[in-house]
C-alpha cells in the first residue's frame, strides 16, 4: 500500500488530476490519500503531490511551487498535473503517443489554469467558455454547508479518474483510426479521394492536403447507406477543399435521385459537405461529382 501525499483544504485541477493519475497507475485499492500541510507527514509519503515544495522524481516529489519548478519549451509551467504525467503518463496509457496526446490535449490546459496562464482570448461577447476547472469546482462544498473537503476531493478524483480512461480509451482508438488512414492513404493510387471499409473520421484526414472525400459505410450498427464526406481546408475552418453541386444541398430520396442521376441517393446536407447513398457504388459516383 503506498500513501499519497497532498494538501488539506481547498482543491484545484492539479491536485485532483494527479491523484488521479497515481490511482490509474498504481489501483485505486493499492493507495491511500492523505491531505495534510503538516511537514511531519509529508516526509512519511511515498508520493508527495503538489505540497512540500520539492520536485524530485527519484523521490517521488511533485510540487512546482518552489523556485525553479520546471517550465514547459512553450513557455507553460508545469503544475502538479503536469509533473506527475511526465512520469506516468506513459505508464498508465501503455502508449507514448497516446500519453503525448493527453498532455497536449488536457494536461497543459490543466497546468496553465493552475499557474495563471490564459490560453485563449475572448471574442466580442466577451463570454468566457465553462472550464474544466469549474467542473473540479462543482464538488466543494457549498459555502456553509459543512461538508468535508477531503470527501468532495475524492469525489473530484473519482470523476477525473472516470474522465482519464476514457480520453484514454478514445485517444488509443484514435491513435489506431489514424494508422489506418495513413495506411490507406499509402496504399491509394488517386490520393483525391479516401475509401475505408468502416467508419472513420473525415477530421483526421486534413493533413494529407491531397485528399478532398472519404467514403465510408455511414452507420453499420443501424442502415447499410455509405456516406462521401468532403475534407476540411483545416482544422479552424469549416470551409470545405471541394464541396457537391448546389441542385443536390438539401435534398433527399427520389428527389436527389432525380437531380443527381444516383438512383439509390438518400440525402445531401443542405452545406453541401456530405453526401449519402444506398450502396458504396453510389457513394462513390457522388465523391466523383465534388468539385
Amino acid at each position: 500500500m503506498k500513501t499519497i501525499v497532498t494538501h488539506n483544504g481547498s482543491f484545484h485541477s492539479d491536485d485532483v488530476f494527479a491523484v488521479a493519475t497515481l490511482q490509474l497507475a498504481y489501483g485505486v485499492d493499492a493507495v491511500t490519500v492523505v491531505r495534510t500541510r503538516e511537514e511531519a507527514i509529508i516526509a512519511t509519503g511515498d508520493i508527495v503531490v503538489d505540497v512540500g515544495g520539492v520536485y524530485d522524481v527519484a523521490k517521488q516529489r511533485f510540487d512546482h511551487h518552489q523556485n525553479g519548478a520546471p517550465v514547459r519549451e512553450n513557455g507553460v509551467s508545469y503544475a502538479a498535473f503536469g509533473l506527475v504525467w511526465q512520469t506516468y503518463g506513459e505508464q498508465v496509457c501503455g502508449s507514448s503517443v497516446v500519453a503525448a496526446e493527453i498532455e497536449r490535449q488536457l494536461v497543459i490546459a490543466v497546468d496553465a489554469g493552475d499557474t495563471g496562464l490564459s490560453l485563449y482570448t475572448l471574442h466580442d461577447q466577451t463570454k468566457k467558455p465553462f472550464e474544466l476547472y469549474q467542473v473540479i469546482n462543482s464538488f466543494s462544498p457549498e459555502w456553509g454547508s459543512g461538508k468535508s473537503k477531503d470527501d468532495a476531493f475524492l469525489q473530484a478524483v473519482s470523476f477525473a479518474r472516470d474522465l482519464l480512461t476514457r480520453m484514454i480509451t478514445a485517444k488509443t482508438a484514435e491513435v489506431a483510426m489514424k494508422q489506418l488512414i495513413a495506411d490507406t492513404y499509402a496504399l491509394t493510387p488517386h490520393k483525391q479521394c479516401l475509401e475505408f471499409a468502416i467508419p472513420v473520421s473525415g477530421i483526421a484526414c486534413i493533413e494529407y492536403p491531397d485528399v478532398e472525400v472519404v467514403v465510408m459505410p455511414d452507420d453499420p450498427a443501424v442502415n447499410t447507406n455509405w456516406t462521401a464526406t468532403t475534407v476540411r481546408k483545416g482544422y479552424d475552418s469549416f470551409e470545405a477543399r471541394v464541396i457537391f453541386p448546389e441542385s443536390w444541398r438539401g435534398l433527399r430520396g427520389a428527389e436527389l435521385a432525380a437531380v443527381s442521376g444516383i438512383a439509390d441517393a438518400v440525402f445531401c446536407h443542405k452545406a453541401g459537405f456530405i453526401f449519402v447513398a444506398g450502396s458504396r457504388e453510389g457513394a462513390m459516383l457522388g465523391a466523383g461529382m465534388a468539385g
